[in-house]
């Protein structure tokens, strides 16, 4: 595992032990990953994308979840994509620990 991996792992994690509510996941996450500066192995960065927009379809608002359920979350939701993605990003580093990372954050969005 690395750096990167053990950073995000160690945000979703406490968001599962509900250590951070819903909300400040979110603006932790979201701020996180969009600032993200260090190499991200391309596999972790496409687990990371795909969690990066359920935590940005996360809202409170009944009337939003109501209107579009297909694309919003709520917070069962949320904490269901989230695990999904944890349980996932430990199988990866799990069957490859010493991949060396290869690209950074950036490249890979190219």
């Amino acid at each position: 595992m690395n750096d990167v991996h053990d950073t995000y792992a160690a945000l979703i994690g406490r968001f599962l032990a509900r250590e951070l509510t819903a909300g400040r996941f979110q603006r932790t996450f979201l701020r996180q990953f969009k600032l993200e500066a260090r190499i991200v192995d391309p596999p972790l960065f496409l687990l990371l994308d795909e969690l990066f927009g359920d935590v940005d379809s996360y809202t409170k608002d009944a009337a939003l979840l109501a209107d579009a359920p297909d694309f919003y979350l709520d917070e069962a939701g949320l904490r269901l994509k989230a695990e999904e993605v944890l349980r996932r990003m430990t199988a990866q580093a799990l069957r490859d620990p010493a991949r060396p990372p290869a690209q950074t954050h950036a490249s890979v969005l190219k």
